[in-house]
């Protein structure tokens, strides 16, 4: 872990108490839920190349020191750390991103957390975008979750997500392997994604976080602002020259980078 790394002001940084009490799912779904509304998912940084990194000594400075968020190489990274910094058991695993007609993705396309309690293994995610507010249970079988209805399949070694999407039906979305992994080992899939040509990451910033438990969210992006009350449809409207630096500080408390 790095050196500077400190449990109580990640836990301050999301606005929770540093008296953290047991290892317990209650505190695990506060901490995620508090963290996905305080910590955005965004790729300012990816989107400039300013050279992101997979490790402790970058993440946690980025988004603890000068709060701001990142992608899921980031935010899981550093939330996992913290999340044993406090007594969980947690490891952190590779997983595949389904891509359509394409199918799954490579291994390391995202990271992602799995934490052990009481016997029981529950997944968990700050890093996916519009995802699962609280941790899903690795158990076989359709899950009542927010916003919407989660789907796990269970192999020996591996998982499958699949959700209920509106107006789509169900449509996978992550496929985890159980071993645990390093951090270093998302590196190269971190480089290749920030520099790869033609990318959504690397041509299009955005920032999106919760704004509550039961499915609100915020979404910005270039052109537009997206926003959703609980599990409602989101309602759009466009972001006019000029508009982008203000609705981010408004929304997200971020000043973007300067090239």
């Amino acid at each position: 872990m790095s050196e500077v790394f400190s449990a109580n002001r990640y836990l301050q940084r999301i606005g929770m108490p540093t008296q953290t009490g047991p290892a317990t799912l209650e505190l695990l779904a506060a901490l995620q839920l508090a963290h996905l509304i305080n910590v955005p998912f965004e790729n300012l940084h990816v989107f400039h190349h300013r050279g992101v990194r997979t490790d402790l000594d970058w993440s946690y400075p980025k988004i603890v020191e000068q709060r701001r968020g990142g992608w899921c190489f980031e935010v899981n990274g550093c939330f996992g750390a913290m999340l044993r910094a406090v007594g969980f058991d947690v490891d952190y695993i590779s997983c595949r991103v389904w891509n359509g007609p394409d199918g799954w993705g490579p291994p390391f396309d995202h990271l992602g957390l799995v934490i052990r309690i009481d016997g029981d293994r529950w997944f968990a995610d700050v890093g996916f975008g519009d995802n699962c507010v609280m941790p899903l249970p690795i158990v076989d079988g359709t899950h009542l979750a927010t916003p919407r209805q989660a789907r796990i399949e269970v192999a020996e070694d591996a998982f499958e997500l699949t959700e209920l999407m509106p107006d789509e039906g169900w449509l996978k979305q992550l496929h985890g392997e159980l071993q645990p992994v390093q951090l270093s080992e998302f590196e190269p899939r971190s480089e290749y994604l920030e520099h790869a040509p033609d990318l959504g990451w690397s041509t299009k910033p955005f920032a999106t976080r919760a704004l509550d438990g039961d499915g609100s969210r915020v979404t910005l992006r270039r052109d537009v602002l997206r926003q959703r009350t609980g599990s409602g449809q989101y309602v759009d409207r466009p972001v006019a020259e000029g508009e982008w630096s203000d609705l981010l500080a408004e929304h997200f408390g971020l000043i973007d980078i300067v090239t």
